[in-house]
């Protein structure tokens, strides 16, 4: 009943029935009510399962992040601002344990993955259906000038699809937390490689490819409409680390050196203003990331252990980081960070472990190798957002968390007898956190510094 409830409490996070289309039930708090019943059921079941995938480090991490935000809260807001602070986190910490508790199999995983695409098939084809036919078209689609002096016509098509002046750019989203385009894009681009887990995932790729491709279709398409930047650096990075788990090392180096090349050539043709969005740092956009990046690290600098305050950069500067490492920094200090890295690295380093130590083409690296592009490309596009607490990364990191106990409670069945060893050492993760704690304030840094020059 507890796995049942949690994926019916995940479609509704994603899906927004409710707000869509029963508004006036809001009052009575359903999503808060599904919440608790999924929290109590999965209690229930995780007490006979040992409580799920999380271990004692993953608990420590995660407890140790809701003190940050508790410090950098009553630090420099008072006591008063606690409570939303604490409710803020908690929804995606929430996500993440009950992910943990939930997902104890590779049935299990599967469904969650499918739902999971499932959703984000559905909330395209309703934006799609609102860009085409006007249909909830002041919901689903926001309009951009194309260019600074460009003249809106007084008699524009109710469909953003009709619209053949060339002055405006129409970007298609979605609803809730998705009603950025930015963030409908990174978040297709999570989806996209768990195309390969559709139908029977043990027959040839290509007897699949009529399921696959009209998809496959779909999702590219609305990723097109999001018009999203980083939604193209982020398609290239997913790309880019699928195809690792198939090559050797050294031609992996080659394909990151290719995909860079061609990465630079397309965004450096958008910068051409294709669709009105340069590239450039010069650009407006880009340079008002730029100035955040900067102040962000000057927050840092003010209050280097508990940073600003969670929820605080936009008092201190007019819009928020558009960078989820920037602004988990700056308002949680070096504490925070520490700990939202190490989250992130531990989930990627089990990745990596049940990759290298299951067998080849196996349900279970195959999984791996799927999830681990997905991060990669939610991180890149993280790297342009302020996404530092949103549902989607938690998800995806409980997720990583549960493939590595699945393979690790039958490590015979996944794993050859050379790998069973290494399959249940610790994942060591600190040490390696540290490292991206530096390289990561470096990169800001040089950052900021070539934009200025």
């Amino acid at each position: 009943m507890g796995f049942k409830t949690y994926l019916l409490y995940v479609f509704v996070v994603f899906m927004r029935p409710f707000e869509q289309f029963a508004p006036e039930l809001m009052e009575l708090r359903p999503v808060l009510i599904l919440w608790v019943l999924t929290f109590v059921f999965t209690l229930r079941d995780a007490s006979k399962i040992q409580w799920g995938a999380a271990e004692r480090q993953h608990h420590w991490l995660l407890g140790g992040m809701a003190m940050a935000v508790l410090l950098s809260t009553a630090s420099n807001g008072g006591f008063a601002a606690l409570g939303n602070g604490v409710g803020e986190f908690s929804t995606p910490a929430m996500l993440f344990v009950l992910t943990c508790m939930n997902v104890v199999s590779l049935e299990r995983y599967r469904k969650l993955a499918l739902l999971f695409l499932f959703c984000l098939v559905a909330l395209c084809l309703e934006s799609l259906y609102a860009y085409h036919t006007g249909w909830q078209a002041g919901e689903m689609v926001i309009r951009q000038l194309a260019s600074e002096n460009a003249i809106v016509p007084a008699d524009l098509p109710l469909a953003p699809a009709d619209d053949v002046s060339g002055t405006l750019v129409w970007r298609i989203r979605s609803v809730g937390f998705l009603s950025d385009p930015n963030d409908f894009a990174q978040t297709i681009i999570v989806v996209v490689p768990w195309l390969l887990m559709v139908g029977n995932w043990s027959k040839p790729l290509w007897r699949r490819v009529w399921l696959l491709l009209p998809i496959f279709a779909c999702l590219a398409y609305t990723l097109t409409l999001t018009h999203s930047r980083g939604g193209l650096l982020g398609s290239v990075a997913a790309l880019v680390f699928l195809f690792k788990g198939y090559v050797s090392r050294g031609n992996f180096i080659k394909l990151m050196i290719v995909a860079a090349v061609c990465g630079v050539v397309v965004l450096g043709g958008r910068g051409g203003g294709g669709d009105g969005r340069a590239m450039s740092t010069k650009e407006e956009s880009a340079n008002e990331r730029i100035n955040a990046w900067s102040d962000g690290i000057l927050m840092l600098k003010s209050n280097p252990v508990v940073g600003v305050g969670y929820g605080n950069f936009t008092e201190h500067h007019k819009r928020t980081a558009h960078n989820s490492f920037v602004l988990c920094f700056s308002e949680t200090g070096l504490l925070g960070y520490f700990l939202w890295l190490g989250l992130i690295v531990l989930s990627m380093k089990s990745l990596n472990r049940v990759i290298s130590c299951t067998q080849p083409k196996s349900e279970a690296w195959l999984y791996a190798t799927l999830l681990r592009a997905s991060l990669v490309g939610f991180l890149v596009c993280a790297w342009f957002l302020s996404r530092t607490f949103v549902a989607t990364l938690y998800i995806l990191m409980g997720m990583s968390v549960c493939l590595l106990y699945i393979v690790r409670k039958s490590p015979a069945t996944h794993a050859s007898e050379a790998s069973q060893a290494r399959l249940l050492e610790p994942v060591l993760w600190r040490w390696t956190t540290l490292q991206f704690v530096v390289l990561t304030l470096v990169m800001v840094s040089m950052f900021v510094r070539s934009a200025t020059m």
